[in-house]
């Protein structure tokens, strides 16, 4: 009978204990338990880091005891889910120190975040930027390098989120040339300053400077909202979210008269302490647009007040700001919209009609399902679009168990809403 043990060790009872000899001798599930386990020896996994079993490898990626050494060759791995793996758990380590790194360990740490940001793989540098986004004690190039980074889905958690940016970076990445999503990530950003809120106004993102509207904490210039009323008086989509505002100096309410609908007029009117010379002033200026028959939105397409009335509710902003943008670029319409189907009922039950929903499937509160069955079981029979990234039959049929009159596809695409809205207003249901 041999002395060979049932992990693939020999020597008997003492190689069953022995990390070095199972880490050189053991077989992989014997290597992998190793390599997990968060009091193994550093300089084990450190050897382990290098092992040819993958699941081996990955295990040592994932344990939170791997010395920072280990971890800079793994992030040199041709396996991507291995460096996925460490880019979760480098963010995740970085959240647990609440104090700024020392010297050598900001060298080692800004070494293995060196290759993890410049990952071929997006969703290496994806997950490093999810991670590490809120943090204060990262080395600050890092945040810089992914704060310029190509994809929109690495660059923008950052931009929102990492306090390690001071708006002389921001305007800097912004006066570069900058996409809608990026341009948008910066707006939502809280407590930007004037020159940051006038690098996006000067951008002429219609998205992003609807964003930056709906941002309380936002300080914009009067300067900045001068170019963002000119924009509003051809952007629909922008009028709701400047009224919003709870800073618009007395001008700007007067030249907003001038183009938005009576209703946002009245809004305005009881919510700013204005004069009773200047609320007439305000109620003059929408009646005498009426009277000559300028009342129409001036979004390019109208040649009449809004055709038709049509809410939107969906939780992600930038998806609403979108959806909406494509309604208004082809529809006549005044589009509403809100967050959430516990919201949306409000509006509804306050007295708001509309000719057309346009709902997400998935959303907190109230999802959209829960929505429309409230709707239907009231006796509302609005024409009602699903927006979804569902494809299965089951899920399918439940929806139109419930009165669902025609879906939108996500990643949603101007042509789809184009074709499914016009359908639904003209009644083919």
């Amino acid at each position: 009978m041999n002395n060979t043990d049932t992990q693939g060790n020999t020597g008997g009872d003492s190689a069953l204990h022995d990390p070095k000899e199972i880490a050189a001798h053991g077989d992989p599930q014997a290597r992998q338990r190793l390599a997990s386990d968060a009091s193994a020896p550093p300089e084990i996994l450190y050897y382990l880091a290098s092992d040819e079993s993958l699941p081996v490898r990955k295990a040592v990626a994932s344990n939170p005891a791997t010395p920072l050494q280990a971890d800079f060759i793994l992030s040199n791995d041709a396996e991507a889910s291995i460096r996925m793996d460490l880019a979760m758990k480098i963010g995740n380590r970085l959240g647990f120190e609440s104090d700024e790194l020392d010297d050598n360990l900001l060298s080692k740490v800004n070494k293995v975040l060196g290759n993890l940001i410049n990952d071929q793989m997006l969703a290496v540098r994806a997950i490093v930027a999810e991670e590490i986004k809120g943090l204060e004690n990262v080395p600050k190039g890092v945040i810089s390098k992914l704060a310029r980074d190509a994809e929109a889905a690495v660059s923008a958690p950052v931009l929102e989120h990492s306090p390690l940016l001071d708006d002389d970076e921001l305007v800097e990445i912004i006066t570069q040339g900058v996409r809608d999503e990026v341009a948008t990530a910066i707006a939502r950003r809280e407590n930007i300053g004037q020159t940051v809120t006038a690098s996006i106004s000067h951008t002429g993102s219609i998205v992003a400077i609807e964003a930056l509207l709906e941002n309380k904490t936002a300080t914009i210039s009067p300067t900045a909202l001068d170019e963002i009323t000119d924009l509003a008086q051809d952007h629909q989509s922008l009028h709701q979210s400047l009224a919003k505002r709870d800073d618009l100096p007395e001008p700007t309410l007067q030249r907003m008269a001038g183009f938005v609908g009576s209703a946002i007029v009245e809004e305005l009117l009881e919510r700013y302490p204005l004069t009773d010379v200047a609320k007439d002033g305000l109620r003059s200026a929408v009646q005498e647009r009426i009277e000559a028959g300028d009342a129409a939105p001036s979004n390019g397409n109208a040649s009449q007040i809004s055709q038709y009335r049509i809410l939107v509710v969906e939780d992600d902003s930038t998806m609403r700001m979108l959806i909406r943008q494509i309604i208004e670029s082809f529809l006549s319409a005044e589009v509403l919209v809100t967050s959430d189907g516990d919201r949306a009922l409000s509006i509804i039950e306050d007295g708001g009609h509309f000719d057309l929903i346009v709902c997400d499937w998935m959303m907190p509160v109230m999802s959209g399902i829960e929505f429309l069955r409230a709707l239907r079981e009231r006796g509302d029979e609005t024409p009602f679009a699903m927006l979804t990234s569902r494809k299965d039959v089951d899920s399918v049929v439940s929806a139109q168990k419930y009165g669902v009159d025609a879906f939108i596809t996500k990643p949603v695409t101007a042509a789809e809403i184009q074709g499914k809205l016009r359908m639904l207003l003209r009644g083919d249901r």
